[in-house]
């Protein structure tokens, strides 16, 4: 069962024209509730063995994922490996965290 208490901002790149027709690239921000888990550790060293450094699995609904590949959680940055697609309402965000994503967050 998922709980549904962690807050994922999905960022997507959009773009509008300025006064002179150009194309200025731009984000929008939209933060929905998701569910943590933990990724499997065959998944998660299967992953190393490749390069990559899965750091978290969040689950979200899937009419609210619209094909973003930046996100923030918990006051970091974090970018997308895959997804999985769980149901017809669910679908699962593999994310990691780039050192030059690093945007803050807490020490604690």
């Amino acid at each position: 069962m998922n709980d549904w208490t962690e807050d994922l901002t999905m960022i997507a790149n959009t773009y509008t024209s300025d006064d002179y027709g150009n194309q200025v690239l731009g984000t929008t921000e939209t933060t929905v509730q998701a569910s943590k888990k933990q990724i499997q550790m065959n998944e998660f060293y299967a992953a190393r063995r490749a390069g990559i450094k899965p750091a978290i699995e969040l689950i979200v609904h899937t009419f609210e994922y619209d094909g973003q590949q930046e996100f923030l959680y918990n006051g970091w940055r974090y970018s997308l490996i895959r997804t999985y697609e769980r149901n017809d309402d669910e679908i699962e965000l593999y994310l990691e965290q780039k050192g030059s994503d690093a945007g803050g967050g807490s020490t604690n």
